[in-house]
């Protein structure tokens, strides 16, 4: 062959040195991971694999742990420069290891208590007495706290060394195990067929930093531009990661598969994983020190030096801006001598300025990550009290129907009336929340206001004849048959009155309600009037304060959260109306809501059929009940077998599209939603796809949740779901659902 000619020597010869020269100018480094590889880290892998890591001039290896060696102190030690850890980060500042967080991944911590379903741990006031497998040493932070919380000190349990493998647990050596809950529930289904009770401290308010990225104050003194390219390089790899779970599950399965993982378990653990970073509410890497502080105060209860844990949580995150600020403030010393004091005034009042908007915006974030966190903990506590109680209202409403001792009915009525008041704190506290947060909204239809008073009369007939209270109800003739509102709103206020009026008139007493229309400003008036305990003048403003009630003896003789009247005057003034009030202490009090008459279009019409029972005893079909409490179970289960319905029993999603796959007949499916291996949703959402495919006719789908917050509902049905119904149900609920889906004969 001829030689190639010069010029194209030169141009090889260019090419090759600009390669060389581009290799050289990447930094070589490296991250020490926390555990083994898996979508736990999916964020360092796409920093990677994407060429984030090579555009910030990075060449960047990533370390798989050893579980034998401490991954904190290979940082500490110079073998990585960057690190994964938790919040534990903070106790090895205390110590006076000079380690800095740079970003925080995990808003929640991953760690959890796991029991078998059927051992009847499902919180962790049954450990006592237990064997009980976890990490003890510093990383046991989440897991102590939990077990405080408890009141549970360790001659309350028996404590087994840990074992990674989880084979104690399996075997039946344990009874209790640290564990994962983006991990262990998945497999612990799929290889050994446990079915597990999840035992979450999140639910009980104990939520530290999971995993977040740490390097060492030598690594940001001596290269500080090197520690924000890697900052920004593996965020941007994180935003990756959550938007493309596929892609990036298949690049783990490709180059990072060192133990055989699956698809499907991947994609379990990127689901449960996007929730403990939430990013829909916080910004991935944001790191707050007040949650540091949190930590330290529990430190400090373990007899952790507090002046070491106090200069520990001030100097943990890592700031770049502190050290822009010294630079600046020596530049602009010079820029003054040169340039006079105009120009320092300018610089002065912009720096300002610019402060003031990042204390502006950060304040702000930290207020909505504040409001994020006490939702989603109502959340958490709603859904867990709700599944419960689902169970003792549901069963006890089973017992009653064969009951005729007298004696026993009325001990069933006072559990049920227990449960009932106990889920109208729930949903007090939990509207309470909404208006705080300013997203409560009305939902203003044609009401008939007959038919409303009517219903709520009838709730308080019954309580008022035991009482032998004289209860009348007086609807004006003026009042016209149709008005604009909220019909939920107004008839939740109008309860609540109605209950304070009944709870605090003695028995034999007169409640009276009146409806009316106020001519002077054409506005409807609903008044409740009692000749109860009354209340002092001085007082009257504090009531509708939120927690409060005239004084602690009230609440100590007659209870109650004192939120009821806080959330009808907040009511009251969305609907544009008032509360107000007159009392006299001994003689009784009334309370009068008055809000805006909205006439109902003269056009309109209501649906005169009356809401009578439909005939159930001949419902017919297959239903498939989707469901992992065992309590819950037998409930449905009972309330099934005396429709004499055929169904079978899947105890999560992945289960409940198997069974679906080989009987694709089903006349209806029961869907819970939060369950191990496979949530309710994602399990609607490959049920849909597979009838897709198939060409088959969609099986109606009811959501059947204690997941009962606003906006449930519609995100339900977004899902794919046909209907909604929340826990705690009764019989007639599933009555009515079945006759709607399923044809009756």
């Amino acid at each position: 062959m001829n030689a190639l000619p010069k010029k194209f020597k030169i141009f090889f010869l260019f090419a090759a040195v600009s390669l060389f020269l581009h290799a050289e100018t990447l930094e070589p480094v490296s991250i020490q991971l926390k555990w083994f590889y898996q979508y736990q880290f999916a964020g360092v892998f796409m920093a990677k694999e994407k060429g984030f890591y090579e555009e910030a001039g990075l060449d960047v290896t990533i370390k798989e742990r050893d579980p034998k060696t401490n991954n904190i102190f290979q940082v500490i030690k110079g073998e990585s420069e960057y690190g994964i850890a938790d919040s534990v980060i903070l106790r090895y500042r205390a110590q006076g290891h000079p380690l800095k967080v740079i970003a925080t991944i995990f808003q929640h911590n991953a760690m959890v208590l796991i029991s078998k379903k059927e051992s009847g741990i499902v919180s962790p006031f049954e450990i006592r007495g237990k064997k009980i497998s976890f990490q003890k040493g510093l990383d046991d932070s989440i897991i102590s706290s939990l077990l405080k919380f408890a009141d549970l000190d360790e001659n309350d349990y028996t404590k087994v060394p840990m074992d990674f493998t989880h084979m104690q647990f399996v075997r039946g050596e344990v009874d209790v195990s640290e564990a994962y809950i983006s991990n262990e529930p998945y497999w612990m289904k799929k290889k050994y067929g446990i079915d597990l009770n999840i035992i979450d401290p999140k639910s009980y308010g104990i939520d530290f930093y999971g995993d977040l990225i740490f390097t060492t104050e030598d690594e940001i003194k001596n290269h500080p531009l090197r520690v924000k390219a890697f900052k920004e390089a593996t965020i941007k790899g994180w935003q990756y990661a959550l938007e493309h779970k596929d892609e990036t599950i298949k690049t783990i399965l490709k180059d990072y598969n060192t133990r055989n993982l699956t698809y499907d378990q991947l994609m379990y653990e990127a689901r449960v994983t996007e929730t403990l970073i939430a990013p829909k509410y916080i910004p991935v890497g944001e790191v707050r020190k007040e949650r540091f502080a949190v930590l330290a105060n529990l430190y400090r209860s373990r007899g952790i030096a507090s002046a070491k844990l106090d200069s520990a949580v001030q100097e943990i995150i890592y700031d770049p801006s502190l050290k822009s600020k010294g630079f600046l403030e020596k530049h602009i010393t010079g820029i003054a001598v040169t340039l006079g004091v105009t120009l320092i005034i300018l610089a002065f009042l912009g720096y300002n300025n610019r402060r003031l908007n990042y204390l502006v915006k950060k304040r702000t974030q930290e207020l909505e990550d504040a409001l994020s966190s006490k939702s989603q903990f109502l959340a958490n506590m709603s859904h867990e009290i709700r599944t419960p109680l689902n169970a003792v209202l549901g069963f006890v409403e089973q017992l009653r129907k064969g009951e005729h001792n007298s004696e026993r009915l009325k001990m069933f009525d006072t559990v049920h009336n227990s449960g009932k008041t106990l889920l109208n704190i729930i949903n007090d506290i939990l509207d309470f929340s909404k208006i705080e947060n300013g997203k409560m909204k009305l939902d203003s239809q044609p009401v008939r206001i007959h038919d409303l008073i009517e219903s709520v009369e009838k709730i308080f007939d019954q309580e008022c004849q035991n009482k032998m209270l004289d209860f009348s109800v007086k609807v004006s003739d003026t009042m016209p048959v149709c008005m604009i509102v909220d019909e939920v709103r107004l008839k939740q206020i109008l309860i609540n009155l109605l209950s304070n009026a009944i709870k605090f008139t003695q028995r034999q007493g007169r409640v009276t309600v009146e409806v009316f229309i106020d001519t002077a400003d054409r506005s409807a008036v609903f008044k409740v009037i009692d000749t109860g305990a009354g209340i002092e003048a001085k007082k009257l403003e504090k009531i509708f304060t939120p927690f409060e009630q005239e004084d602690s003896s009230t609440t100590r003789k007659f209870g109650g959260t004192g939120l009821g009247l806080a959330i009808s005057g907040h009511l009251a003034a969305l609907m544009k109306g008032t509360i107000t009030v007159e009392s006299q202490k001994g003689e009784g009090s009334a309370f009068s809501l008055s809000i805006p008459l909205i006439d109902c279009p003269k056009d309109h019409t209501f649906d005169t059929q009356e809401k009578k029972g439909v005939a159930f005893h001949r419902i017919s079909g297959h239903i498939l009940v989707v469901e992992d409490n065992k309590t819950n179970q037998m409930l449905l289960s009972l309330i099934l077998d005396q429709l004499n319905v055929a169904y079978d029993i899947a105890e999560d999603g992945q289960e409940a599209i198997e069974k679906y796959t080989l009987n694709p007949k089903y006349d209806i499916i029961l869907m819970d939603e939060n369950m191990p291996v496979m949530s309710g949703i994602e399990a609607v959402k490959h049920i849909r796809n597979v009838e897709f495919i198939k060409g088959w006719p969609p099986t109606p789908i009811i959501a059947v949740t204690a997941n009962a917050l606003e906006g449930d509902r519609e995100r339900f049905l977004k899902a794919g779901m046909d209907d909604y119904i929340a826990k705690p149900y009764d019989e007639e609920k599933i009555r009515a659902v079945l006759a709607k889906y399923i044809s009756s004969e």
